[in-house]
């Protein structure tokens, strides 16, 4: 296949085996790129720094795109040992470099140190331990932090991330108090554990095991786990591991693993319908039963302390919103229709995101009705894609939710979305030019429109 066809639906081709030179060829480029991003990551943030990342990750995703080009199914042994390698390079590479204009593992570190410590970081904003406005326990952790807590992105918020991280970033703070090694070799050993059963997840559904480079050889993906430390790593193997259960019919252990899931992210609940179709009454009655009962025992610790103004759960839920294209137009046309019935002091933003639930769990019930079990990852990718897609925050991290599953379902529209979003990083450029809004308006169209158009089109296309 030629390099000019990286966009191509890959599965037309069943016969012959990857084409090890171009798989060479397209890794080599990967890693030199991934080289170029360890280089650049000891500079100073700013304009320049920004541009560098968005330029470097755009054209290792290319390689990206053009190296799944090369790959057909088939006796594929030789090529799955190189992109095992390419992907082990990548991060190998990226392990001991400066994270690059991210500065969320800060957060992390205060939290698995808060943990260790004995304290629940759901009770008091690390801006409170700083000013000794929250006893003497948290006044002896921000000065054993070393002025790390200063640092902390919003600090005036109380910690957004469910017990299940919290547990991971203790482990990292036990390898190494306050040290970024130790939170990259718990994000490197959840990513492995993942890569692990998404291997056994294609060899349950029959596809060759070289299709993994969908989600290990991608350049964004190591940049943002690796580099800069985003914990999105922790949720895949839970992720991963219940939908691998849910296809062997074992719904009750996969509504374990989906409540473990969703305390690390809350997201994962909306894929209970689709995880626990297709079973008997008795059966989903039992998965959903244990699903509620283990996600309520895992949020105790949240339940129970102060959810005011101050938490991160009420403040992510409520005001957060960046890098999103479909969102703002929720917005306009919330707004347009309070003020056509003269509420005008409703939210339109709450409404939007209510619209947003809405949209996500009726497909997820719509796709669960009737469901055949050989469909589950398709439907499981849609859900996901399309809670990412209307989101109010499109992170480039956020990418890892679904990118696991484009191993089973390589749609060309979410692939190529995996090459556009590296150009979230300009907006850092033009904050600094005092343009964020020009971004935020325009640009983001540019980084989302091609792939939703191809979306668009390929459903079309399906449909006829």
């Amino acid at each position: 296949m030629a390099a000019a066809e990286p966009l191509r639906y890959w599965l037309t081709d069943t016969r012959r085996a990857p084409d090890g030179a171009r798989l060479l060829q397209f890794g080599g480029a990967i890693l030199l790129a991934t080289a170029a991003l360890a280089l650049i990551s000891g500079q100073t943030p700013g304009p320049a720094l920004a541009l560098a990342t968005m330029s470097i990750l755009m054209v290792a995703s290319l390689a990206w795109l053009c190296l799944i080009g090369a790959i057909r199914e088939g006796n594929a042994a030789q090529g799955f040992v190189t992109i095992l390698a390419i992907g082990a390079g990548m991060r190998a590479i990226l392990f001991a470099s400066d994270p690059i204009l991210e500065l969320d593992y800060l957060r992390y570190l205060w939290d698995g140190a808060a943990v260790g410590a004995g304290l629940t970081p759901y009770a008091t904003p690390p801006g409170d331990a700083a000013a000794g406005l929250a006893g003497p326990a948290w006044s002896r952790l921000a000065a054993e932090s070393g002025g790390l807590v200063t640092s902390v992105t919003y600090g005036h918020l109380s910690t957004v991330y469910p017990p299940v991280a919290q547990a991971g970033f203790a482990l990292a703070h036990w390898l190494e108090p306050w040290g970024l090694t130790g939170l990259r070799l718990v994000l490197l050993g959840a990513e492995i554990a993942g890569l692990w059963l998404l291997i056994r997840l294609l060899d349950h559904l029959g596809r060759a095991r070289i299709w993994a480079a969908v989600y290990w050889c991608n350049p964004l993906i190591a940049k943002e786990i690796t580099n800069s430390a985003h914990m999105e790593a922790l949720l895949l193997p839970l992720l991963i591991g219940a939908v691998l259960l849910a296809l062997r019919q074992r719904q009750i252990l996969a509504g374990v693993m989906l409540a473990c899931a969703a305390a690390v992210k809350v997201w994962p609940l909306v894929l209970a319908p689709v995880l626990f179709a297709g079973t008997t009454w008795q059966r989903w009655i039992a998965a959903s039963a244990t699903l509620g009962a283990a996600t309520l025992i895992l949020f105790l610790p949240i339940l129970i302390s102060r959810l005011d103004q101050s938490s991160g759960f009420v403040a992510y839920a409520g005001n957060w919103e960046r890098n999103a294209a479909l969102f703002p137009l929720l917005v306009s046309i919330a707004d347009w229709g309070l003020a056509q019935a003269g509420a005008y002091l409703i939210d339109p933003g709450r409404i939007a995101r209510f619209i947003v639930a809405a949209v996500v769990g009726g497909t997820a019930l719509f796709l669960a009705y009737r469901q055949r079990v050989e469909r589950l990852p398709a439907n499981v990718l849609a859900v996901v894609a399309l809670l990412f897609l209307l989101s109010p925050t499109g992170y480039t991290w956020y990418y890892a939710w679904f990118l696991p599953f484009l191993c089973l379902v390589p749609n060309r529209g979410l692939l190529l979305l995996g090459a556009m979003l590296p150009l979230y990083y300009l907006r850092f450029a033009m904050v600094d030019w005092e343009l964020g809004h020009h971004f935020d308006t325009w640009i983001v169209w540019v980084e989302f429109l091609p792939p939703l158009a191809l979306i668009a089109w390929d459903l079309v296309r399906q449909r006829r």
